[in-house]
């Protein structure tokens, strides 16, 4: 190798270093962002006149456009260069967010531009794991990718009093704005990121559109309990087993599915997950309607349980190998059950009672994410690892939308008001009692089926 060369490349290096900040700046901002408008549903609701129900679907949209994008993404990086993927992914963030701030009035227009910024968001979040594995040396990946750990567990902290600090005191639309800040980053990730040339890839568009109309019909079947909607639902699921059972190229083959334990611990990761941000998506409406908070105190009480779930979630590894993938499991998930069943039962009697609950509810979910994910991939073989993880990411992301779509739905219900209970006599007291103890029975489910048919062999 030519001296020049050996230059080149040590210039090469020393600019991929720079690049790495600057893309782990770009996938926290990206990460407030998004949480940032998880825990305005309440006021935006309020200012559109319009049921739970409705409101749920800048969330559950926004959270499969993540899950999906996340797919894409990945694809689209073995033939198109991250530099270029990720200059589009703030084009669309910014499009979106300009998009919702001028027509702030229209709730149908601020969904659609939140779908369009949360595909740009999608990119952040998927290619920074792709250009670390990429372009670092293996003994230095291990503590980059710790970063992103941290750094999501960071941004969950930051968005939350983000969104309800500028909701309470600017207005939520003001959030939009804050998304340009993304903007800046642009011109150090076209002087930093190589320019690669792309080595052809493939994108099963087909696939992952039927895997979104399958989230979208059963979404829209939980909302509105309309049997055409059931059926599509359906014949989406038939026609993807189809697919994928004809076409070599589908993003994922029909042999997973041919896999009893990976389609079963799959299956109980997708119902527990549903519980997940259901709890989330429902926390600022239960405070403020039952003791009168508004969105920034809201969003001081979810500290402790963010910052709690983030050294549990490091710790999660050890945890694991010290008792073993089942019992991690099986006791995160009877935590996740105690903790939405304290709220359920003890609904008014002291916000302190939801710190204490939400603190639980999240250390179990970060316990649980390591040991459930290394059980279901450890079911497939080493070389289709990759797949397995992408496809068990979408469908928690698809997970969480639907469970935001049914405590939506639950929450319009007027029979869930009925005083099941006895002891609590205020309608809308029973109303997050009763929600609160069904996603408690649905946790519960969750680690029944666990323990029959994987925990106790």
């Amino acid at each position: 190798m030519t001296t020049s060369s050996l230059n080149k490349a040590g210039v090469q290096d020393v600019t991929i270093k720079k690049a790495v900040p600057v893309l782990l700046l770009l996938f926290v901002l990206c990460l407030v962002i998004d949480n940032s408008f998880k825990i305005i549903s309440v006021d935006m609701a309020k200012d559109f006149g319009i049921s739970a129900t409705t409101v749920s679907w800048q969330s559950t949209l926004a959270g499969l456009v993540i899950g999906i994008g996340a797919v894409v993404y990945a694809a689209l990086a073995d033939s198109i260069s991250i530099r270029r993927l990720l200059s589009i992914g703030i084009i669309l963030i910014c499009a979106g967010s300009l998009m919702g701030y001028v027509f702030q009035h229209s709730f149908t227009l601020v969904v659609i531009a939140r779908i369009i910024q949360t595909a740009g968001l999608a990119a952040a979040e998927t290619l920074y794991v792709i250009f670390v594995t990429k372009h670092l040396p293996e003994k230095e990946q291990k503590k980059f990718l710790g970063f992103s750990t941290s750094s999501y567990a960071l941004s969950l902290v930051i968005g939350s009093l983000t969104g309800g600090y500028v909701s309470t005191y600017l207005h939520w639309t003001s959030l939009f704005l804050v998304a340009l800040i993304t903007i800046i980053l642009l011109p150090f990730i076209l002087k930093y990121l190589p320019k690669e040339k792309g080595k052809g890839g493939y994108v099963d568009v087909i696939g992952l559109f039927l895997v979104g109309v399958i989230a979208a019909f059963l979404m829209l079947y939980i909302s509105g309990f309309n049997w055409i909607y059931l059926f599509v639902f359906i014949a989406a699921i038939l026609l993807f087993l189809a697919y994928i059972s004809k076409n070599s190229k589908a993003f994922i083959g029909i042999s997973f599915f041919k896999n009893k334990r990976f389609v079963t611990l799959l299956a109980v990761a997708f119902v527990i997950y549903t519980v997940q941000l259901a709890y989330i998506f429902l926390f600022p409406f239960l405070l403020e309607n039952i003791y009168g908070m508004k969105l920034d105190t809201i969003s001081l009480l979810l500290i402790p349980a963010y910052v709690l779930s983030a050294t549990v979630g490091a710790l999660s590894g050890k945890v694991a190998q010290f008792l073993g993938s089942k019992q991690s499991i099986i006791t995160a998930m009877a935590g996740i059950t105690v903790s939405v069943l304290l709220g359920g039962l003890f609904v008014q009697s002291s916000v302190v009672v939801f710190v204490i609950s939400m603190i639980l509810f999240s250390c179990s979910f970060a316990l649980m994410y390591a040991p459930m994910i290394d059980s279901c991939v450890s079911t497939i073989a080493k070389e289709n690892s990759g797949t397995a993880v992408g496809f068990y990411n979408l469908v928690l992301n698809v997970a969480a939308s639907i469970g935001i779509a049914y405590t939506a739905a639950m929450m319009d219900s007027p029979s869930m008001k009925n005083n099941f209970l006895g002891y609590i006599h205020l309608a809308n007291a029973s109303l997050y009692s009763n929600i609160l103890l069904i996603l408690s029975l649905i946790s519960a489910f969750s680690l029944v089926v666990y323990w029959g048919l994987v925990g106790r062999k």
